[in-house]
């Protein structure tokens, strides 16, 4: 089942009917459906698809020219020595008929042979350039992707006519691999799956959420139970070190001090692994709202919400599920903490809400920022957090996200209030959101029929 790459796949065949050379970089982590967009956009045209594999220089080159040879219908050929000899291969047969080359997991053949960067950039300037071949270079490592191949120092630096930054599913796309589902089950399977394409078409829509659960987590035999120590392996030299970076996070840790006790890795040199995984995007790095990239108040968190549960429920419990106890665990371990785990599930739901309304203009302001806030409140000598801020110049959007079935009140919107006060003082323009699984008060309902400043966004409205 294809779902949600509509605009994606429409970009890549507005490309494709340009007719001219094309050098397409697509990356993004793994399981993001990356493989799954270029073979629906493949499909009925001229196409030699490799997939590099993490292994010799020759046993890739060997591969790829069988791969070209069986295209052409060619045999008892003797593989090619070298990249340049294979495309130059490709030109000449083609005689400027278009045809796609996809070299999908592109980082594994660049580590392998260091020169195939600057090769490819040689071909791309002395003769690709004036045929008709649309190139794919794609690949799952994204630190490597937009250093080697998409960097100002790469040796292809300006040779690429379009790139992709393939991410999951928002919610709202995602919701259309989860029918079946009532909406709050189809919010707590995100919060439990994410948005990885690969994970929600596991789903049973005959089965209940904990049947899917267990089935998928928490036996093991499941298929995401042992999946993010694969990916780990898959990525890293040193799984267990990053595994025990993950379980710090899980656990609470989100500053790098936090994080490098926890684990007993030196500050500088666990800083360096939890870069590591911020460019494999399986971390995200977070400072508050308005502040510099380098702010000491950075925090870390877990970006993927598979690993995030995973961490959280399966790892410190694998000696449990091994004992058959995945009934207690999910009843005793996961039911009883899922509300509190929900609670930031739910604000990157409400932000992707915002984003989209805003991609839509249908917000009262046009937002160019948005992101969390938490700081020290003077005045109140506390600390402080603000769910969500948006901002068009002077113009703000302040929301607070409750993911909890008790009815939000004005007590809510009175302390958000509080708290936008001490973010920034006056402003030209304020909007309030609030976002509430169990809904509101009459009394907030009736201020905000009165006041167009404040919107109230029920689990169901924010569809």
């Amino acid at each position: 089942m294809f779902v949600g790459r509509e605009k994606e796949l429409r970009d890549l065949q507005r490309l494709y009917e340009e007719d001219s050379f094309q050098m397409f970089v697509l990356y993004g982590r793994r399981r993001v459906g990356k493989t799954t967009l270029l073979n629906e956009f493949c499909k009925g045209k001229g196409t030699i698809f490799y997939s590099a594999e993490q292994s010799s220089r020759k046993s890739n080159l060997d591969k790829f020219s069988q791969q070209i040879f069986t295209y052409y219908g060619e045999t008892n050929l003797q593989p090619f020595l070298d990249w340049e000899k294979a495309f130059s291969y490709i030109e000449e047969k083609q005689e400027g008929k278009r045809l796609i080359v996809v070299l999908d997991e592109f980082p594994y053949l660049a580590q392998q042979d260091p020169s195939m960067i600057s090769v490819l950039q040689h071909l791309i300037d002395h003769k690709l350039c004036f045929g008709r071949l649309f190139l794919i270079l794609c690949g799952s490592y994204m630190g490597f992707m937009e250093k080697e191949v998409l960097g100002a120092e790469s040796p292809l630096f300006g040779r690429r006519t379009a790139q992709l930054k393939l991410k999951t599913f928002d919610f709202f796309t995602a919701k259309e691999m989860m029918k079946g589902f009532s909406l709050e089950d189809q919010m707590l399977l995100y919060g439990i799956l994410g948005g990885t394409p690969m994970y929600l078409a596991r789903l049973n829509p005959t089965r209940s959420l904990q049947e899917n659960i267990t089935e998928l987590f928490l036996m093991p035999t499941g298929y995401l139970y042992e999946e993010p120590m694969l990916l780990l392996r898959q990525e890293v030299q040193e799984p267990g070190v990053y595994y025990s970076i993950m379980e710090a996070i899980a656990s609470g840790a989100v500053r790098a001090n936090e994080i490098a006790q926890k684990t007993g890795e030196e500050a500088a040199k666990c800083l360096k692994y939890i870069r590591v995984l911020t460019e494999l995007g399986m971390l995200w790095k977070e400072v508050p709202f308005g502040e510099k990239h380098t702010s000491r108040k950075t925090m870390y968190g877990i970006a993927d919400f598979m690993f995030r549960f995973w961490f959280r429920y399966v790892s410190e419990n694998r000696t449990l599920l091994e004992t058959g106890a995945q009934k207690a665990v999910w009843e005793k371990r996961i039911l009883p903490d899922l509300n509190h785990y929900m609670g930031l599930v739910f604000e990157e739901i409400c932000k992707e809400y915002l984003m989209r309304e805003n991609s839509g203009g249908r917000l009262p302001i046009l937002f160019t920022k948005l992101g969390r806030w938490w700081g020290n409140n003077p005045a109140m000598r506390q600390q402080e957090e603000i769910d969500l801020i948006a901002q068009d110049d002077t113009r703000y959007i302040f929301a607070e996200c409750k993911w909890r079935k008790e009815k939000t009140d004005y007590g809510i919107l009175m302390d958000l209030q509080r708290k936008a006060d001490a973010f920034c003082g006056k402003r030209e323009e304020t909007f309030y959101f609030l976002f509430s699984k169990g809904g509101f008060t009459e009394t907030l309902k009736e201020m905000a029929v009165k006041d167009k400043h404040l919107l109230l966004l029920s689990m169901e409205e924010l569809l």
